[in-house]
């Protein structure tokens, strides 16, 4: 397994599967933690002729490149080694599975529910066994406070300026619920100097792979 912190202020991502909402918020977070360097790379549209997705990296307005398959993503951002995927629970586990055989992927965050439980497990199996991580299936994603979110992670900017993740705190935390989280992130900012560290996960394989990345 992959051990220590998961992320930092130069991480950087492949989104699969274009959602505006998840992506902007992504920014959104890079602009309020102060990060130069947008944490989103690059977007994975299945099938697309490629091209540039408008949005926004604080006032300004930045372009980022779209490929229509996973494999010309990493090989054109070798540096980009986290994957956030958005596929439907169909095809959750062939992308998956294709993102963590490119040797530039080292995290896999798999947002979709209803993945098979045996696709799960060979998925773990795949990544441990050469020493990758995956967040999920059906997760919200995972934030390191200051530095990097996945998706919806923590919710809105307001929630997030207002449990302080923004800057990173001391308290490490995995939940399995992602509404949980964020009531606890309110606690956590109200109790203690703040997270450094949260993940989520809900069905037992995921609570398994939480339990191990952790220690």
């Amino acid at each position: 397994m992959v051990l220590g912190q998961l992320f930092s202020k130069e991480t950087q991502a492949i989104f699969f599967n274009y959602k505006e909402k998840p992506v902007q918020r992504m920014l959104d977070f890079d602009f309020v933690c102060g990060r130069e360097t947008p944490s989103v790379a690059a977007i994975v549209a299945p099938g697309s002729s490629g091209g540039f997705q408008k949005l926004f990296f604080g006032k300004q307005e930045i372009a980022i490149p779209v490929y229509g398959s996973t494999a010309e993503a990493t090989r054109k951002h070798p540096r980009a080694d986290v994957f956030i995927n958005y596929a439907s629970f169909r095809s959750a586990y062939e992308s998956s599975l294709e993102a963590l055989r490119a040797p530039t992927i080292r995290v896999a965050a798999i947002i979709a529910e209803g993945v098979p439980e045996r696709d799960t497990k060979h998925l773990i199996a795949f990544a441990r066994a050469n020493n990758k991580v995956i967040i999920g299936p059906a997760t919200v994603g995972g934030v390191q406070a200051g530095a990097f979110k996945i998706g919806d992670t923590a919710g809105t900017l307001d929630n997030i300026v207002a449990c302080k993740l923004h800057r990173p705190g001391s308290v490490g935390f995995v939940s399995k619920s992602g509404g949980m989280s964020n009531e606890m992130y309110n606690v956590l900012a109200r109790a203690t100097d703040g997270l450094y560290e949260g993940a989520y996960g809900g069905r037992r394989v995921r609570r398994r792979w939480a339990a191990s990345a952790e220690q």
